[in-house]
């Protein structure tokens, strides 16, 4: 097979990383799933945000963020809202990395937004098994 790759232009999955107090992102929550951890990085929640220039990037919260997990589950798909990264706490060791702390901010339903997928049910009649 002759792949010629020649002027494409890789394309990237955009999974936000909160690097300052501040850093943020708005947007209309289009998905959430659960992802298994790897090695030594714990289980997270992946909330699927599409922004108004139409950027859809996936913001990873940890299992460990209890509050922070349960306040973005508790926001509808379709919904327009922002993650901030709020402030840093103390290392619960020496050598550890400061935990994160987050808020979560709802402006109501997005009125443009549209469900990609319908109610979720599988219509199986005609479907050959």
């Amino acid at each position: 097979m002759d792949l010629n790759l020649d002027g494409a232009k890789e394309v990237q999955a955009n999974w936000l990383k909160f690097e300052k107090v501040g850093d943020g992102i708005k947007g209309t929550l289009t998905n959430k799933s659960y992802n298994k951890g790897e090695d030594n990085f714990p289980d997270q929640w992946v909330y699927e945000l599409r922004t108004k220039d139409g950027e859809v990037w996936n913001v990873p919260v940890s299992v460990n963020k209890k509050g922070t997990v349960q306040r973005l589950n508790n926001c509808a798909i379709g919904e327009i809202i922002a993650v901030v990264f709020d402030k840093e706490g103390e290392a619960s060791q020496k050598g550890f990395a400061k935990p994160k702390y987050y808020k979560v901010y709802s402006f109501g339903m997005d009125p443009d937004h549209t469900n990609d997928m319908d109610d979720g049910e599988i219509d199986a009649e005609g479907i050959e098994l």
